[in-house]
């Protein structure tokens, strides 16, 4: 038992609250591989940017940042309850 969100049609306020429009639900993008591929499209539309660092003392070029890596939480704990149990992934 559950409700498919998928088919929900959401009715929204435009026009400063004046007209409203019926639509399907979107799914939210902004943790997804298309947000990370539109992400890549600004930063090379931007060029190399200077990005400061360390309390904006130290300054190095966007293409110099290294990609950031997918961890494997295999074999990582987490703590359950109030911090007294563990579960590992």
């Amino acid at each position: 038992m559950g409700i498919d969100f998928k088919d929900t049609i959401v009715i929204r306020s435009t026009n400063k609250g004046t007209s409203t429009t019926s639509e399907p639900a979107t799914p939210s993008e902004f943790m997804g591989s298309q947000n990370k591929t539109n992400e890549e499209k600004r930063l090379k539309l931007a060029g190399d940017l200077w990005i400061m660092s360390a309390k904006g003392t130290t300054r190095i070029h966007l293409s110099e940042m290294p990609e950031e890596k997918k961890v494997d939480l295999k074999g990582h704990y987490i703590s359950t309850g109030k911090g007294t149990g563990r579960i590992q992934l």
